[in-house]
């Protein structure tokens, strides 16, 4: 059928599209459609390989066994250590102790208390400051002070790390590693950091507590609550069956000796809900249903 239109002297006349033609148009556009979502899910599919393949720390221990370890961050005071150590003297309880290099050199005889008490001397490296900051060389020296800090107060060669605010990338695990160094995480935040009250310390680390778990607890001045809560929160874990080892101990001991990595972890403060990591997105799954529904519409 043709339409005309009359533009002044001329008549302009046009064909209208038949039905086939609609249909070709239809289906071109379903098909340009159909090849940005395929491709949006396979830009999406690669980079989530890319994440999964992300340097990570050690968050938590696979194993069979009820038991966990019970950490503590110090870097800088010296009133908050004397009592958490007399709740673990108390209770015969060994944990492991992450110590900046600095504090240790200041404070050298609760080091040194520390370990004769037979706990894990841990480092907590020199500077407190984001290492992911840092280029490679700087991160290796920031380790390497701290570590000769620790050997000459403790005698000890210090083999595990927690980085400063648990702050890390790729480049400090790697630095980690080429100085014989396991990246310590945890799977548990008792946010004693915060003080956030005695009773929901407890509360908190009793029911996310899991066999395998590493507990994140201070023993820096800041942190004011951590040797009132500590005692509740040895006595509710040992009434669920825990058994408290070091860190080390806990990798020893680990199922295969292979240790649990948590695949693009939260960041530290980060809620941690126990799967992944991984989020697939929106555009894979919208975009295979709305792709077959596409090639399943009749055309007109």
């Amino acid at each position: 059928m043709r339409n005309g239109v009359n533009l002044g002297m001329k008549i302009v006349y046009f064909n209208r599209p038949s039905r086939s033609q609609k249909f070709l148009v239809a289906y071109l556009i379903l098909v340009i459609i159909a090849a940005i979502l395929i491709f949006l899910y396979l830009a999406n599919e690669y980079v989530q390989v890319m994440a999964t393949h992300r340097l990570v720390p050690i968050y938590e221990v696979r194993t069979n066994r009820q038991e966990l370890s019970l950490t503590f961050d110090i870097s800088w005071g010296h009133a908050s250590a004397p009592p958490i150590l007399k709740v673990l003297r108390d209770n015969k309880i060994r944990a492991t102790f992450f110590l900046s290099g600095p504090w240790i050199e200041v404070h050298p005889e609760i080091a040194q208390q520390i370990k004769a008490d037979g706990h894990e001397i841990a480092s907590h490296g020199d500077r407190h400051i984001n290492y992911s900051t840092l280029p490679k060389h700087l991160i290796i020296e920031e380790i390497m002070t701290a570590h000769k800090s620790i050997k000459q107060v403790a005698g000890v060669d210090a083999s595990l790390i927690r980085a400063p605010n648990g702050d890390y990338n790729d480049l400090v695990i790697e630095a980690a590693t080429d100085m014989n160094y396991k990246v310590i995480q945890w799977s548990v935040d008792s946010l004693d950091w915060k003080n956030p009250g005695v009773d929901y310390m407890v509360d908190r680390v009793l029911s996310l507590a899991h066999p395998g778990a590493i507990i994140l607890m201070h023993a820096s001045d800041s942190c004011k609550q951590t040797s009132d809560a500590l005692p509740r929160i040895i006595a509710g874990l040992k009434g669920k069956g825990f058994r408290f080892v070091t860190v080390s101990e806990l990798l020893a001991g680990s199922r295969s000796n292979k240790v649990k990595l948590r695949r693009g972890a939260p960041s530290p403060g980060e809620s941690r809900s126990g799967d992944d990591g991984r989020s697939r997105g929106l555009w894979p799954v919208f975009g295979r249903r709305l792709l077959q529904d596409l090639l399943t519409t009749e055309g007109p």
